[in-house]
């Protein structure tokens, strides 16, 4: 997902309980993602959960783009 010159490679289903994470929530300004399912909310820079019921970070890493 590219969120302003950023791009991240996330989970594609939210650790609390398989929520669709190409359905939930990107907050560009706080760099947090959030399953549409209950609302669990992850850093997208650490993966650590940031609100909500969640059990465990979400698995995340910056794509940086290569050059051509």
């Amino acid at each position: 997902m590219t969120v302003g010159d950023k791009q991240y490679e996330v989970e594609a289903y939210c650790p609390h309980r398989r929520g669709h994470l190409a359905h939930g929530y990107v907050n560009a300004r706080a760099l947090r993602i959030t399953c549409p399912l209950h609302h669990s909310s992850y850093s997208l820079e650490t993966g650590d959960p940031k609100g909500g019921p969640s059990g465990r970070a979400l698995c995340v890493r910056r794509v940086d783009e290569v050059a051509e």
